[in-house]
């Protein structure tokens, strides 16, 4: 959260400066005035993008040798650490102007980045209607060892405020009920068939659905249970650092580059998945490297430099920051020309 000051004004002082306006006396007193200030509890993004752009006039040298120069001043501040923070920012935000949360809801080192135990491979899922779409989600979810491995300790059920409607409590069932039957069984997951609509009020069982969709919807149910009873108006960012986000989460980076200064202007979007488009790639690499591929900004898509004040050829490119525990790649298998299904096979590794 970044630090900012908020002005308060009494009532009182209102009708007191009326009265002294009409003996032009105003300007004297209320220069007078006590002003009293407290702590900003909303981030403040104006300010927060011209620390980007100034120093401070007496920074230190250890501050400024990594923000001046001449030649070369690009590659000094492309090679700094991000951990370093913007001077005035109270170190949340980093020399890339990432803004870090000010504190978690959920602490990731809880958390085991594989199994703790060596299981055998679970039963399968019964397909209750058109389920496979629903199926194949679980299952991924059920074999991926950090959220598996947590839920099977019992600790979200154990403390959950939502009730029977939280459906993390249901896949929770769902992932101790599948590991702990042996291969070659099927089980079927009528649990959250059942409560199916408050994942997606449009989705109806027996009607054939989109995997990914329901899987970005489970998500997204999973992480409203996780927020219940938390303040709505939390910082933004502290709310990206539930049991999901601490597993699926990560961060995109677009840059965009002025070809006359060589300004570079950052945003960043929190990411749970990344949809690859395989339209002419045959491997995951090849898809992945079309996802960062560099844009050229050039004339009617000339970008206006915040430093250059003016329509700038410019360089786009997207990338991800920060990098997801648990990375979630969805193969867009759907072209946008015709709507035919690319049955193309994808390498990967």
């Amino acid at each position: 959260m970044s630090p900012g000051i908020t002005k308060i004004a009494s009532a009182k002082g209102g009708r007191v400066d009326a009265l002294l306006a009409k003996q032009g006396k105003a300007d004297k007193v209320q220069l007078r005035r006590r002003v009293d200030f407290r702590q900003a509890t909303q981030p403040d993004g104006k300010m927060d993008l011209l620390r980007k752009k100034y120093r401070p006039i007496n920074a230190t040298t250890e501050t400024s040798k990594h923000t001046t120069g001449k030649a070369g001043s690009k590659s000094s501040k492309k090679s700094s650490s991000n951990s370093e923070g913007i001077p005035g920012s109270g170190g949340l935000v980093d020399s890339s102007g990432f803004r870090r949360a000010e504190h978690s809801l959920f602490a990731g080192e809880r958390l085991s980045d594989g199994w703790r135990s060596v299981r055998p491979i679970g039963p399968g899922l019964n397909n209750l209607g058109n389920t496979c779409f629903l199926n194949s989600v679980l299952q991924c979810l059920t074999y991926t060892p950090p959220l598996a491995e947590y839920l099977l300790a019992r600790e979200h059920s154990g403390s959950c405020r939502v009730g029977d409607s939280c459906m993390l409590c249901r896949f929770e069932a769902q992932v101790a009920h599948a590991l702990a039957k042996r291969s070659g069984s099927a089980i079927s997951p009528k649990p959250i068939v059942g409560r199916l609509k408050l994942v997606a009020k449009h989705m109806r069982i027996g009607r054939q659905e989109d995997a990914h969709e329901f899987l970005r919807l489970l998500v997204e149910s999973f992480q409203r249970s996780l927020l219940n009873g938390i303040d709505p108006k939390i910082d933004r960012r502290v709310q990206e650092t539930t049991l999901v986000h601490q597993i699926f989460g990560g961060y995109l980076q677009s840059q965009v580059t002025c070809s006359k200064c060589d300004h570079d202007s950052n945003t960043f979007d929190p990411l749970l998945d990344i949809s690859l488009d395989i339209q002419s790639g045959s491997s995951l690499t090849k898809a992945l490297r079309a996802f960062t591929r560099p844009e050229h900004l050039v004339k009617a898509n000339r970008y206006k430099c915040e430093k250059c004040s003016k329509l700038v050829d410019a360089t786009k490119q997207m990338s991800v920051y920060k990098l997801p525990r648990i990375l979630t790649l969805q193969l867009k298998r759907f072209s946008i020309f015709g709507g035919g299904k690319i049955n193309r096979y994808v390498e990967f590794p």
